[in-house]
C-alpha cells in the first residue's frame, strides 16, 4: 500500500506571514495538530501544536519578554521548522511510518512535482492498522501453534476457506516452548469457532484460544 491511498488530500494549510493566532485557531477549528507552510502550493515549512506552544515556553532568557508577548504579533515564519521531511504520493506506508517513527513527528506532508498534494499523520496510520486487523469490526479469532514452513500456513488457511471462512487478518509472536514454531493469530468473520478448531486439530493443528 502506498501513501496515496490514505493520505488526506484536503489539506488545512497557512503562509509563513501569518500569525501564530490564526495558526491556533485554523488548528482548533479543524481538529488538527499539523499546519503545513505554502507559498502558491510550495511547501515552505510546516508549524505544529507544540511549536506553538513551544513559542510560550517561559525560560531565563525570555521570562521578562513574555507579558509582552502576543500571537496576533507573533509570524509563522519565526516558529515553523523549516525543510520538513516529507514522502512523495507512492512511497510505501512501511516508509512513511519509519520516518514518523524515527524523526518523533506526528505528520508527513506529501509532495509531487515540487507542490503540496496531501498530508498524512500518524492518525492514518494507526486508522489503517485498526481497518486491516479488524478491531471495530464483529469478528472471532482462532489462534494456531505451527511450524514456520509455508506449507503449515497454506494448510491452516485452505482448512479455513473450506470452512466457509474469510479471513479478515492474520498477526504472528514467536512460540516460547519452541523457537521452530509460531502462533498465528486468524481474525475471522464473526462465527462458531467449536466445528474450525475440530477440523484444525483433526488436520495435526494445534489450536491455543479459540474466541467466538
Amino acid at each position: 500500500m502506498i501513501v496515496e491511498e490514505i493520505m488526506t488530500r484536503k489539506v488545512i494549510t497557512i503562509k509563513s506571514s501569518d500569525t501564530l493566532y490564526k495558526a491556533q485557531s485554523l488548528m482548533v477549528k479543524n481538529s488538527i495538530r499539523h499546519l503545513p507552510v505554502v507559498q502558491k502550493k510550495e511547501l515552505e515549512g510546516i508549524i505544529t501544536e507544540s511549536d506553538i506552544r513551544g513559542a510560550f515556553v517561559q525560560n531565563d532568557k525570555i521570562s521578562s519578554r513574555v507579558a509582552i508577548l502576543d500571537p496576533k504579533n507573533m509570524k509563522v515564519a519565526d516558529f515553523m521548522t523549516s525543510n520538513p521531511q516529507i514522502v512523495q504520493p507512492d512511497t510505501n506506508i512501511e516508509d512513511a511510518a519509519l520516518l514518523i517513527y524515527k524523526n518523533k513527528i506526528g505528520s508527513l506532508p506529501v509532495i509531487k512535482d515540487n507542490k503540496l498534494v496531501g498530508i498524512i499523520s500518524i492518525l492514518d496510520m494507526l486508522g489503517l492498522f485498526i481497518d486491516l486487523m479488524g478491531i471495530i469490526h464483529s469478528s472471532s479469532r482462532v489462534d494456531v501453534i505451527m511450524g514456520k514452513e509455508p506449507k503449515n500456513f497454506e494448510a491452516v488457511s485452505k482448512i479455513i476457506h473450506d470452512h466457509g471462512l474469510n479471513i479478515i487478518s492474520v498477526g504472528m509472536s514467536p512460540y516460547a516452548k519452541s523457537k521452530k514454531k509460531q502462533v498465528y493469530f486468524f481474525r475471522l468473520d464473526l462465527c462458531e469457532t467449536a466445528s474450525l478448531v475440530k477440523k484444525l486439530e483433526k488436520s495435526g493443528f494445534k489450536v491455543l484460544n479459540a474466541i467466538d
